[in-house]
């Protein structure tokens, strides 16, 4: 079978941009061209690869087969110019990683730098987002891999790498529980808390430990907002609840305290390095990668351990 990646091309812009007009104006083509080009591929391959009839382009089986097809080969693609890039010694490029909010600090801040002090040629774009938002880029190949908390299952995305990472109660020096080794769930849901929202897997994961154990969550302060929570446990206005890497800086100069939380639900929560299935890494992408593992998540897993634990 031969299959015209120029067609295909015009299949997947169809598909990504909603409608063949959308696709026309990317490609600055007319609409009726898209619409010939997508024809022409059903009759090469043989069956049909959208749902006519619709507005909206839709996708049958064979088209998602034949989208899946050219993602691969673009990502082949982008890493044989990487390689090819690394052997010309023009180390020049650019690479797109997501990130919850929670892993800004200076083992990130360190582990990029070391990336671009050994890629000088490179760009970098860092997007802060949350893990549903997260996997949706890497599904459109907006990002080439993201940092996140226990993704949930997509069959199309793989973890390169997981690590756990306990969530503890966050809570000022001077708070009455801050000399206790291990706290219940129900002493946890009984403070002033300040969470991140529902739609964070952090927060899903502490509603399914109160739900759980007969407790009901009601923070006093819900935001999207790392930052703000810790403020608030600065201010001494609650309580949350983070892994230590994130309130490394405030731990180590003593303003706030982590403590364990007896709730196996807390202790169970995975760091993940997550791309899209099937994609292929550049070496420069795979430095990066190996440099997050080495430096990144070990720094999180050792300032995530305390006595008791």
């Amino acid at each position: 079978m031969t299959i015209d990646d120029r067609r295909v091309r015009f299949l997947f812009q169809a598909w990504r941009s909603g409608s063949m007009r959308a696709a026309a104006d990317v490609l600055e083509v007319a609409p009726s061209s898209i619409s010939r080009q997508i024809a022409q591929l059903e009759r090469e391959i043989g069956t049909r690869l959208i749902e006519h009839g619709q507005r909206e382009i839709r996708l049958t089986e064979a088209g998602q087969a034949v989208i899946e097809y050219y993602r691969t080969r673009q990502a082949s693609i982008e890493a044989l110019r990487g390689q090819l890039l690394d052997l010309t010694t023009a180390r020049s490029g650019h690479v797109q990683l997501a990130l919850g909010e929670g892993f800004l600090g200076e083992a990130l801040y360190d582990t990029l730098d070391g990336f671009m002090d050994a890629w000088p040629g490179f760009t970098l774009s860092v997007n802060v987002t949350d893990t549903p938002r997260m996997v949706q880029a890497l599904l459109e190949d907006e990002v080439h891999f993201g940092l996140g908390f226990h993704p949930l299952s997509h069959p199309h995305i793989v973890s390169r790498f997981r690590a756990p990472v306990p969530l503890k109660a966050i809570m000022h020096v001077a708070h009455p529980l801050a000399g206790r080794t291990s706290i219940s769930i129900a002493e946890l849901c009984a403070q002033p808390l300040a969470l991140m929202g529902q739609g964070f897997r952090i927060r899903q994961t502490i509603d399914i430990a109160a739900t759980d154990a007969g407790q009901a969550v009601a923070p006093v302060l819900t935001t999207n907002s790392i930052a703000l929570l810790i403020r608030t446990a600065c201010a001494r206005r609650g309580v949350t609840v983070l892994p230590e890497f994130s309130v490394g800086s405030e731990l180590s100069s003593g303003r706030l305290v982590a403590v364990r939380i007896e709730a196996p639900q807390l202790q169970a929560v995975y760091v993940h390095l997550i791309a899209r299935r099937n994609r292929q890494f550049s070496p420069q992408l795979t430095a990066l990668a190996e440099q997050i593992g080495r430096r990144l998540v070990p720094a999180a897993l050792s300032e995530a351990r305390a006595p008791s634990d």
